[in-house]
């Protein structure tokens, strides 16, 4: 964004939070995570345990649970920056996007990694 403002080219960041989309979808996340854990060599394995996949597993499907299906906060974030005379130079798109992403982006790189 500031390498391009010499050249006249205004960039805006849009940071979504989660959102309905394929790359959420939990089903074939886990399934695909599942036939790679299928192909680790059985001494990998039983480093990491079963109980790894089962909490993949679990995540996964609670984060899909915390996800929005409203797209519209991000393409009305998009929509802004560019038909804005004025646009921002950053958007947060989504609930988790302002209460989790945005604020842990102004903390120290120690704290986020402890969060």
């Amino acid at each position: 964004r500031r390498e391009l403002r010499p050249f006249g080219v205004q960039v805006s960041i849009i940071e979504p939070g989660g959102f309905h989309t394929a790359i959420t979808d939990p089903e074939p996340l886990v399934k695909g995570f599942l036939h790679l854990w299928e192909r680790l060599p059985a001494e990998t394995q039983a480093a990491y345990g079963r109980h790894y996949v089962d909490k993949y597993a679990e995540t996964t499907g609670l984060l899909r649970r915390l996800t929005s299906s409203r797209l519209s906060h991000v393409t009305d974030a998009m929509t802004h920056a560019l038909l804005s005379r004025c646009p921002r130079s950053r958007y947060a798109a989504g609930w988790d996007a302002w209460l989790i992403f945005l604020p842990l982006s102004y903390c120290p790189t120690w704290l986020t990694d402890a969060i």
